[in-house]
Parts: structure tokens; sequence; C-alpha cells
């Protein structure tokens, strides 16, 4: 947390969260995108590396929800002691884009700091073992 930041609640860190969430599984870029600051830090594992900056995010993304029918659940959120952060347990099922194949439940961890009522970073982890097995990479 910068020191001009304003201590949120956690009501606030969580919803938050939750309007990005509700974004991602809406497939709408912008929607997504409009949950995240300018500035925002993204990463999730397949990204390499972090995405700096909404222009670069919405390429990555462009891509990634054309590619991905997806729907996430929270299973559980907690707040990161003394920062505007939290973690987020979720599981997500997902199926490649406009086929009747196979969908693949699988769970994930991300770490993400709010500022305002924004994601600034986002840093998203998960096996993706099964989905690489269940879709053929």
């Amino acid at each position: 947390m910068a020191d001009n930041d304003p201590t949120l609640s956690d009501d606030a860190i969580f919803a938050a969260t939750w309007k990005c969430i509700e974004a991602w599984n809406s497939l709408d870029v912008e929607a997504v995108l409009d949950t995240y600051t300018d500035d925002v830090v993204y990463r999730d594992s397949g990204s390499d590396g972090p995405i700096e900056g909404k222009d670069r995010l919405r390429g990555y993304l462009t891509k990634f929800m054309a590619t991905w029918d997806m729907r996430f659940r929270v299973l559980e959120d907690r707040r990161i002691a003394g920062s505007n952060a939290q973690v987020c347990i979720w599981d997500v099922e997902v199926r490649r884009r406009g086929t009747e194949g196979p969908v693949v439940t699988q769970m994930g961890i991300d770490i993400i700091h709010v500022r305002g009522d924004q994601l600034s970073r986002d840093e998203a982890f998960m096996d993706r073992v099964a989905m690489n097995a269940a879709f053929g990479r």
C-alpha cells in the first residue's frame, strides 16, 4: 500500500474483486478492463511474465477470451493484513470456446491489490496440468 493510499475496508476490497470476477464471467474484455487501474500489473500461469498497463492487458485478454469459455466461483477470500490486498481462492470451469469438448474444473488462487474500487495488481496461480491434458497442450 502506498503511503498516500487510504486504507480500504474488507468489504471494499472484496467488492472490487467480486466485481472483477463477475466481469470475467461475462467474457466481455472491456467490462473486465473497467475493473482494473490504468497501471495494473497482471500475471497468470498462461502469461509470459507480468503484463503491465491496461493496453497490454487488453491485447492479452482479447486473445484469451477468444479461446476460452469459463465460469469462476469464489470459494474463499481473505484480506492480507496491513494492506489493501487479499487472497482469493476460486475454481473455474473451462471449455475451449465454440466447442462441445471437455469441461475442466480447476482450482486456483489470486493475490489481489486494490486501489479505490479497482484492482491494481492481480497475480493468478493454478496448476494447468489437467487443462493441458484435456486440451492437448
